[in-house]
């Protein structure tokens, strides 16, 4: 089999992600992609705005607030500059709230790794491969008292990155583990929120047997979101989340070894949205601004971002999201 693609694409997955992300370990590394145009503009902040169907992706806390049924469809390129059409990531979510219940939620991350020529041991042509990573998570919100939120994401992973096994090694190219997040959304008051939530708790994920698994992405974020004015037309927010690693030997890391993500949003009369922020990972000397912005009407919205980077990740991402 010709594994030197799958493992090149692997290695430039964990790059926009800052060191702390960059030099780990883990595997599913697709899990801790910012899925959605509106927090990828906002420097991938989300942690404490995360909203409506997109709370399950960012922070599982937050659909305690969720009031009405919303659905979200999530696209982008992935590795733009080698120009690979086959390879891209789609994001979906949808979320019902249940009065008296709380809300519940169902998404599914795709992070397509295209397709590539497949050998055996003697360099002979077996045909071609197509590499995906998947999840399914099912989410559940609940609100304690008026500021509140407690939530809950339940995972199964799937990666296939062959279907076939890789020499004299047993086992196939394909594996599938669970894992869980935990999130809480705290509202100070009706202009500062707080959020927090650690994410992808759960065993290895094998390909061969368990002394060879890789710990799952395992992270924590917290962060903040004020909203600076609002008014009847016009409306500030800036946000700032916190993130690190936590999978096997992260613990020690210092602060030094976390991303930290800046951003802020402006809305105008509930129309025009215009989005700006920075991505900084200190550790991994990666400094990147981000810009995005949307349209709404009624119940529907349309965002679109632009992440820069200088690990050749320029990547613009496109969201639609629906109100019922």
């Amino acid at each position: 089999m010709n594994r030197l693609f799958p493992l090149l694409v692997c290695a430039f997955m964990a790059l926009p992600m800052g060191s702390a992300y960059a030099q780990s370990q883990a595997g599913a590394l697709f899990l801790r992609i910012a899925p959605d145009a509106r927090s990828s503009g906002m420097g991938e902040t989300g942690v404490a705005h995360a909203q409506g169907a997109m709370a399950t992706a960012w922070n599982p806390g937050a659909l305690a607030f969720s009031k009405t049924r919303e659905f979200t469809g999530n696209y982008f390129k992935w590795l733009p500059y080698f120009n690979f059409d086959d390879m891209y990531f789609l994001h979906f979510g949808y979320v019902q709230p249940v009065e008296g219940i709380g809300t519940f939620g169902i998404s599914i991350p795709y992070l397509s790794l295209g397709e590539q020529p497949a050998t055996d041991a003697s360099g002979n042509s077996i045909g071609t491969i197509n590499s995906f990573d998947v999840a399914v998570n099912l989410s559940y919100g609940t609100q304690i008292g008026e500021v509140l939120g407690l939530g809950t994401n339940l995972k199964v992973i799937y990666n296939k990155l062959s279907p076939f096994s890789a020499g004299a090694q047993q086992g196939r190219g394909t594996a599938t583990t669970f894992a869980v997040d935990l999130g809480a959304m705290y509202k100070i008051h009706d202009r500062l929120t707080l959020g927090g939530a650690v994410q992808n708790l759960g065993p290895k994920i094998t390909f061969i047997d368990a002394d060879q698994g890789d710990p799952l992405p395992r992270t924590l974020k917290l962060g903040f979101a004020a909203k600076v004015i609002d008014g009847e037309h016009n409306r500030l927010m800036i946000a700032h989340d916190f993130n690190k690693g936590l999978e096997t030997g992260s613990a020690v890391k210092t602060l030094r070894e976390s991303v930290l993500n800046t951003g802020a949003e402006y809305w105008y009369s509930d129309f025009v949205a215009l989005r700006a922020g920075y991505i900084y990972d200190r550790a991994g000397n990666i400094k990147t601004p981000t810009f995005g912005g949307g349209l709404q009407w009624r119940l529907y919205r349309i965002d679109f971002s632009y992440v820069t980077s200088s690990t050749l990740q320029d990547i613009t991402k496109f969201s639609v999201t629906v109100g019922f």
